[in-house]
């Protein structure tokens, strides 16, 4: 069955929509991007569930960032609400714009796109949930759409999982985020099918219990996997073959981000890694298997030649040891002795 008004549905397409500040217990704030140029309409047949997925970003001024920086960017990435920092609610374009979060499909019929802020407060996260869930019901309303959430049909509300499931993408949110308050699929489907107080006092927060930290700064580690920059989608974490080398150094724990490690090795950063990145602390004095399938890791080489990635060159092969210089990549290097290099 459809679940849409046809009439609606050719209203939405000429005008393009802008909530109503004030019509709900919470407050649209019109906060919007500033288009060069017009993204065009969808077919408004879903609204589509998202939270922002940035672990490093939880502190109460989270929306405003979250906002400004998808702003300033929105060709690459935008929705048009945001929620977050206790309760609060940004319109960022007018209701059935085409918006980019989705993946093309996902994108050409949402009437709405829907991220929440995160937080590390329980408070704040209880108005926040409140007012995603009640944001999520007035748009259904307005879009002719049952409160069904992920349901077997191609209309109505839809999480970005669905999404992924069903049409395209590698996204799962908000699923994750809320696990992590204790907000299960089932709690979020009957909460949208009955709405929360605004002041956030009927949500039932059950944060899990964070991990604890397996590892110490200064210890020497082997990683399999990494981040590149600690705020990272999943999609970017990369095999540790891609790296000059596999080894490094804990120097710095993240805050606001469970066990994430800043890795350098001889002053150079190489990535950020969690627990399950790391396959085992390292000891230079035992060496164990590489991480590529060859003899050895180490190479001994003479001649002139040349790598895709920077180079540090040491005193000896000891992880610890500081580099005397770095070559850029591409650079080429000029040897008359052996070297023995990490292959």
């Amino acid at each position: 069955m459809k679940k849409f008004s046809k009439f609606l549905l050719s209203l939405i397409v000429v005008t393009g929509l802008w909530m109503p500040i004030g019509a709900q217990a919470y407050t649209v704030e019109q906060d919007p991007i500033q288009f060069s140029y017009h993204p065009g309409y969808a077919t408004n047949e879903i609204i589509v569930l998202h939270e922002a997925g940035k672990p490093s970003n939880v502190g109460a001024d989270s929306l405003d960032r979250e906002v400004s920086f998808m702003k300033r960017n929105w060709q690459n990435a935008y929705v048009s609400y945001f929620v977050g920092s206790g309760g609060r609610v940004k319109q960022l374009a007018p209701n059935g714009y085409y918006q980019y979060g989705a993946g093309a499909t996902g994108n050409s019929k949402a009437y709405a796109q829907i991220e929440l802020a995160r937080t590390n407060n329980a408070e704040t996260f209880k108005k926040d949930y409140a007012a995603y869930v009640n944001l999520t019901r007035d748009l259904a309303k307005q879009a002719g759409f049952t409160f069904d959430l992920d349901d077997g049909t191609p209309y109505g509300i839809k999480t970005h999982e669905w999404i992924t499931n069903n049409w395209w993408g590698g996204h799962t949110d908000p699923y994750g985020y809320l696990a992590q308050w204790g907000v299960s699929k089932a709690r979020l489907t009957q909460d949208l099918m009955v709405g929360l107080p605004e002041d956030g006092n009927e949500t039932i927060v059950k944060p899990n219990k964070p991990n604890t930290t397996k590892y110490k700064i200064g210890q020497h580690v082997r990683f399999a996997t990494i981040y590149n920059a600690p705020d990272d989608p999943n999609e970017k974490h990369i095999n540790a073959d891609q790296k000059w080398t596999q080894v490094g150094t804990i120097t710095q724990k993240l805050d606001g981000r469970k066990n994430l490690y800043k890795i350098e090795n001889g002053g150079k950063l190489l990535g950020y890694v969690n627990d399950g990145d790391i396959v085992e602390i390292w000891n230079p004095s035992h060496p164990t298997a590489p991480s590529k399938p060859q003899d050895s890791n180490l190479v001994s080489m003479v001649g002139t030649f040349t790598t895709n990635q920077s180079l540090p060159v040491s005193p000896d092969t000891a992880v610890e040891s500081a580099a005397l210089a770095w070559y850029d990549p591409f650079e080429s290097m000029v040897t008359s002795w052996p070297m023995v290099m990490h292959g």
